[in-house]
């Protein structure tokens, strides 16, 4: 039996004393009585801790994660012209925002940074001749550049292997970035299983581009290295599909969970309002600020929130809502990664109103702003939702870097969360799309005082004001918001008998 090993080694760069490690395709082939593991052993469903080991390690591999930190050169290309031309932002605020995406890894430092103008994205070797000799020979000149972060959605599989080939140091794209800062920033159970699935479609991509154009390098007739004429992707994608099998199973647990907690949430009729926005655009601040909860603990950096929880609060009538907050939302990365997150995702994507927080500060502002609109219109939100969503333009207080052509989205609502500078606008906003979308209204209800109506009015609904009545001081005005179905209730109880 034979099968072929993906291994790192180390290569002497021309010119260049240092040796750095290279991941390439050993295509030497090597006996084995099992089948194409490094243990041996086939991927079997009751081999539970072999089949992780091999996955974990297939994912170190792909994504080359390190505890040891990175020393990075950065390249932004943009194309020039035509189709593929982004006209909403400019190269060095995507070269910006890569910067930042380094410098929230730690230990991960940025050693140089350019932008490159490319005709388009698609050739093998991703940059023509001369860029190609130009990045290369900066990579060899310079000891302290240790890897290359390519800033694009997602390399394919022959461009990937050919840069590393060229440049002998590690390659990164977006996905694979922003996959190390999930990785980084996960704590909970939740957070890492759905960080696992996000890894899993890169995973395949690399499966199926990157592996399978090695092996037709050597020649068809060495595809079969496995038991049973399996192939190496083959045996790379039963590894992966073992483990996507797992988390769907967890994740499937974890949906069933949160439909319950909806579910009680619905018969105790709560709103819900679901807080989006591009990362760091400050949701947690809003929150924050909206419900006067000390407990949450916004952090100024990418990708803070990878949890989506709920929030107690009250609208300006007392009326008790959920605010639920979302993991941010990054251009030029895949739908598919944030996808990962559906399982948690959707108490946001079934709220009752959505508030997306733009940072006003930003001078990208326009660009996220069409980011976060396009990723919620990619992931099926309601129409009638998208349509009614609350636009909270964040950090007023911080002086604004407003880009070239910077167009606001319409009927913005200006606010500091840190200095609560706007949220009455804001709540008033957000109560009003509230009681529409839940059917329920604002009325003034007269009781005695005292009495067991007043009692369940104070128990089953929003009580935002009670005054004496004029006519007759055993009575008082209480004003309220009810929905159809307490009106109902409370008719019933009270007016009918």
């Amino acid at each position: 039996m034979f099968y072929l090993r993906t291994v790192f080694t180390k290569i002497s760069l021309v010119g260049n004393s240092r040796c750095v490690p290279l991941r390439t395709l050993n295509l030497t082939l090597t006996k084995s009585p099992g089948r194409c593991f490094a243990n041996g052993n086939p991927p079997r469903e009751d081999n539970e801790e072999d089949t992780e080991a091999e996955y974990e390690d297939l994912v170190k591999r792909t994504f080359h994660l390190s505890d040891s930190g990175n020393q990075v050169l950065i390249v932004q290309p943009y194309v020039k012209w035509g189709a593929g031309k982004k006209r909403n932002t400019t190269p060095e605020l995507q070269l910006a925002e890569a910067v930042a995406l380094v410098e929230t890894l730690p230990r991960w430092k940025v050693v140089d940074k350019l932008v490159l103008p490319l005709q388009s994205f698609h050739k093998n070797t991703f940059f023509g001749k001369g860029n190609l000799k130009m990045l290369r020979d900066k990579v060899r000149e310079n000891e302290r550049i240790v890897s290359v972060f390519i800033s694009v959605n997602q390399l394919r599989g022959t461009q990937h292997h050919e840069l590393e080939e060229q440049f002998g140091v590690p390659v990164f794209d977006r996905y694979m970035i922003v996959i190390q800062i999930f990785r980084a920033h996960a704590t909970t159970m939740e957070a890492k299983l759905q960080v696992a699935r996000a890894e899993i479609p890169y995973l395949r991509s690399r499966i199926r581009d990157y592996q399978e154009g090695a092996l037709e390098r050597i020649g068809a007739s060495s595809s079969a290295i496995g038991g049973d004429g399996e192939t190496f992707v083959d045996v790379r994608r039963k590894i992966v599909g073992l483990r996507e099998k797992k988390l769907k199973q967890e994740l499937e647990k974890i949906r069933s969970n949160r439909e319950l907690l909806r579910s009680n949430r619905t018969k105790l009729q709560y709103a819900t309002v679901a807080v989006v926005g591009y990362t760091n655009a400050g949701k947690t601040s809003l929150i924050k600020a909206l419900t006067g909860k000390a407990t949450l603990q916004p952090k100024d950096q990418l990708f803070a929130t990878l949890d989506v929880t709920v929030h107690e609060g009250y609208l300006p009538s007392r009326l008790k809502v959920l605010y639920v907050d979302t993991v941010g939302f990054i251009s030029d990365i895949p739908t598919e990664l944030i996808e990962a997150f559906n399982a948690t995702l959707e108490d946001a994507l079934l709220a009752d109103v959505i508030v997306h927080v733009c940072d006003m500060s930003h001078p990208d502002l326009s660009a996220q702003c069409e980011t976060v609109t396009a990723t919620l219109q990619r992931l099926n939100v309601d129409k009638n939702l998208l349509e009614n969503v609350i636009v909270a333009g964040n950090k007023i207080d911080l002086p604004h870097r407003l880009g070239p052509d910077m167009t606001l989205p319409p009927d913005i609502t200006r606010v500091s969360a840190l200095h609560h500078t706007g949220l009455n606008a804001l709540s008033s906003r957000i109560e009003k799309s509230v009681l529409a979308a839940t059917g329920r209204v604002s009325m003034v209800v007269r009781v005695l005082a005292g009495s067991s109506e007043m009692a369940w009015l104070y128990k089953e609904v929003a009580v935002s004001e009670v005054v004496s009545d004029s006519e007759d001081s055993q009575y008082v005005l209480v004003r309220v918001v009810i929905s159809e179905g307490q009106l109902g209730r409370f008719k019933r109880l009270f007016i009918d008998q």
